[in-house]
């Protein structure tokens, strides 16, 4: 056939025209989907001659054969159609002879992975670990921010957001055995190689599309071995390679025209620049001649101008922790050339580690397979997570700025003027500040736009055209998005960074950066707001010297309280407690033992402050604590204290959790007993225990018992505590004074976290910093004037 057009037979009009109803489309409908005016769509119908490709594409769509359509007999196909034509048994034939041939090199490009940091080969049969795609594009979602942030309830669920809790997740290779023409997209590092090298392989066995040949291409490598334009040819790239495999060229038409090739395109967005249009253009006509193939492109999935006819687009999902447990325990045997009960074991103390809660951060990037990879590459080397999250951020950053393009040979436009590694992550550092300073995780298109214009402006030329800033400002947009998958959209013109752990990171980057300019006192306005603590631990830890930060940090922390003289009198109290016990802890993680165990007591159903805090800051001041003999004996009666407070609300609710509550202080009040030194004390507990009535042998007769007689009960424990061990007071702090002193603790426990990570504090600034903790104002100007007459 060499005419340049076809026309569609009465039959074949009345068929189209069938399949149309059937999918209750319209013509119009129909060529949008098509990618196409509505013209060539009605003239197909009206029976008018329309061009070849444009024919067989509508066909395609309606799901018709074209020859059909065209009243010509089914063996006929293009130009490129050979001469011979082979019946079934000798295509199938043909079939298994050239995937014999093929073996040897589809092996020799697929099975063998060259990791980022790993000097030895890996076979990528040993470490895959298969993938979820996800049906809808996130990017392509209609969804405004407000829609976003309902689902943005904790840190956690960041990651998840723009559809990842919606989408219902397929296995990949499902997918590719649904959809004949697959795009696959992906952020960077996301598996979208090995995934197409896995199908190259399990294809070349049989085990998948065991009818068809797999040809795996590197997209870039075909735009780079062609010297000019004209060999800008699939066909003839394809036939070479086959060729090479004794194959002859005749035998790949064939296989082509029946459709026997499962042709595996590999980084469409890895093309350079002035080859790209060409190489876009050549896969269009190619997957359209031979569209009786099965084709299955990766891109990354903010390329968008890579989009084909026909073609389905799914998108592959952050590893899950199945996923994430999978690929770790295969790395350690594989990877890290352990044997297998060493990997085994390596792997499960990885994967406990990994799920302890403070390495969420290391879990948050974990999801994204290269970032899996390093960090048990990391973990290999001394079987802990020991670098500080700072370091952690700065290694993973890189690893997606450059560092994973230059592993395999990659390298990308310089999208703007002066956009080089240093300016592109100074911008970064500007973005993530001012988005974090304004709360905004989520940020529409313009306005990412506008804040690149304002960083880009002093660096373009003055004279240069608005138009011209507005295209370099959207071309670094796709940059950091497409290149490095740092910012993610969403939505549609919605973006986010793809991390909250990297915008807080970021956004401590650029406060050190700019110090001195930045002022100290701005970062510590956000002391009380709990979004912010990260960015302090990151801050202190980058600073080459935290003495002046963590010192105006415990300015504005003892000031929090030193306007309620309740409060003050609390704290007072505090030190005069914790001074009078003979332990060897300090006296700071003794003063927050005492803050937490004596509100505890004295709020009558109040446990959020207790729950909250736990020893979170006892740990933090001196890690495990175990008690010596008067904490412990404080801490039972503290306990005993607490569950009589709770006794009169859960008698009006529940027997039976009311008897738990009276079987808890009788066990409190029992260790207590036997932990009491003093004569005079342990005879007054002794006295209080006899007016006790038996709990379990009549629990009616107890109620009744502590209904009448329970709260005098109590108030005699309470009058005994203070006598005896001066605890037990009930402050009577109203609700503000409750949330405040909460607030209090959390900024203590930040300010002394802040201290563990600091790069760097000279002695004497800890010193005074863990002296002065947990004081009342008058209390640590005494301390002050003592050091000074020291």
């Amino acid at each position: 056939m060499t005419s340049q057009g076809l026309r569609a037979s009465p039959e074949g009009i009345r068929a189209a025209k069938t399949a149309l109803t059937d999918k209750t489309w319209s013509q119009h409908k129909l060529a949008t989907a098509l990618g196409i005016t509505r013209q060539p769509v009605s003239k197909f119908f009206a029976g008018e001659s329309v061009s070849r490709s444009c024919f067989v594409q509508i066909c395609q769509q309606l799901g018709l054969s074209w020859q059909k359509v065209a009243g010509l007999p089914e063996d006929v196909a293009f130009e490129a159609t050979p001469k011979v034509q082979f019946k079934g048994a000798d295509l199938d034939t043909l079939v298994r002879e050239v995937r014999q041939k093929r073996q040897d090199k589809i092996q020799d490009q697929c099975n063998i992975l060259q990791m980022l940091d790993i000097a030895q080969t890996v076979q990528l049969m040993d470490i895959y670990t298969n993938i979820n795609v996800l049906e809808e594009i996130t990017s392509l979602q209609w969804r405004e921010i407000s829609d976003l942030l309902k689902d943005f309830k904790s840190e956690s669920d960041f990651n998840q957001l723009g559809g990842y809790k919606h989408q219902r997740r397929l296995p990949g290779l499902e997918a590719v055995l649904r959809h004949s023409k697959l795009m696959v997209l992906g952020k960077p590092g996301s598996g979208k190689t090995t995934f197409l090298q896995y199908l190259a392989i399990e294809c070349n066995k049989g085990e998948v599309q065991p009818n068809h040949i797999a040809t795996y291409i590197r997209v870039k490598e075909f735009a780079e071995d062609a010297k000019n334009d004209s060999q800008l040819n699939l066909l003839n790239y394809i036939s070479q390679e086959f060729l090479n495999c004794g194959v002859e060229k005749e035998s790949t038409k064939i296989l082509l025209t029946q459709g026997k090739l499962l042709i595996l395109l590999d980084g469409l967005d890895e093309v350079p620049a002035e080859k790209a249009d060409k190489v876009t253009i050549e896969i269009r006509r190619f997957t359209q001649t031979f569209y009786r193939n099965q084709f299955v492109i990766n891109c990354r999935i903010a390329a968008q101008k890579y989009r084909y006819q026909g073609f389905t687009e799914v998108e592959i999902a952050d590893l899950d922790q199945e996923q994430v447990e999978v690929f770790a325990k295969k790395w350690f045997f594989a990877v890290a050339l352990n044997s297998k009960e060493d990997g085994e074991a390596i792997g499960n103390l990885f994967i406990n580690q990994l799920h302890l809660p403070e390495n969420q951060h290391i879990r948050e990037l974990a999801v994204t397979p290269i970032l899996l990879h390093w960090i048990c590459l990391v973990f290999q080397v001394k079987g802990e997570f020991s670098l500080k999250p700072a370091k952690l951020y700065e290694q993973a950053l890189n690893i997606l700025l450059f560092r994973w393009d230059k592993t395999r040979g990659i390298k990308r436009d310089r999208i703007a003027h002066n956009l080089t590694l240093v300016t592109k992550k100074k911008l970064l550092f500007q973005l993530a500040a001012i988005s974090f300073e304004q709360e905004d995780y989520f940020l529409e298109q313009e306005k990412i736009l506008q804040l690149i214009a304002d960083y880009l402006e002093p660096l373009q030329n003055i004279n240069s055209e608005a138009t011209q800033l507005q295209l370099d400002n959207e071309a670094v947009l796709k940059a950091i998005e497409i290149e490095n998958g740092l910012f993610v959209e969403r939505a549609r013109g919605i973006y986010s960074f793809s991390h909250l752990t990297f915008q807080e990171y970021l956004t401590a980057r650029n406060i050190v950066e700019s110090y001195p300019a930045y002022a100290w006192n701005n970062l510590v306005s956000h002391i009380t707001e709990k979004r912010w603590h990260q960015v302090f631990l990151l801050t202190v830890n980058m600073l080459p010297n935290a003495d002046e930060m963590l010192q105006i940090m415990k300015q504005n922390i003892d000031f929090l309280v030193a306007g309620d003289e309740r409060l003050q009198y609390f704290l007072t109290w505090l030190h005069q407690k914790s001074s009078s016990v003979s332990t060897h802890y300090k006296a700071a993680a003794v003063r927050a033992f005492y803050l937490v165990y004596d509100e505890r007591s004295s709020c009558h159903r109040h446990r959020a402050f207790v729950y909250n805090s736990g020893y979170d800051l006892e740990y933090a001041l001196v890690g495990n604590i175990a008690f010596d003999s008067e904490l412990a004996l404080d801490e039972f009666l503290f306990s005993t204290v607490a569950c009589v407070n709770e006794l009169d609300f859960a008698f009006e609710h529940s027997l039976n959790d009311a008897l738990d509550h009276a079987h808890a202080f009788a066990i409190a009040f029992d260790e207590a007993a036997d932990l009491v030194v003093d004569p005079k004390l342990k005879q007054v507990l002794q006295k209080l225990k006899k007016q006790l009535p038996k709990i379990d042998s009549n629990p009616e007769k107890f109620r009744g018992w502590w209904q009448s007689k329970g709260k005098a009960w109590g108030e005699q424990l309470r009058d005994m505590l203070i006598k005896y061990r001066n605890i037990g007071y009930d402050w009577q702090f109203n609700q503000q004074q409750k949330e405040l002193l909460q607030q209090y603790y959390d900024v203590n426990k930040l300010l002394v976290d802040c201290l563990n990570s600091a790069a760097y504090v000279t002695p004497i600034v800890r010193q005074e910093i863990e002296e002065t903790l947990l004081l009342a104002i008058a209390d640590i100007q005494k301390v002050r004037n003592s050091c000074i007459n020291d």
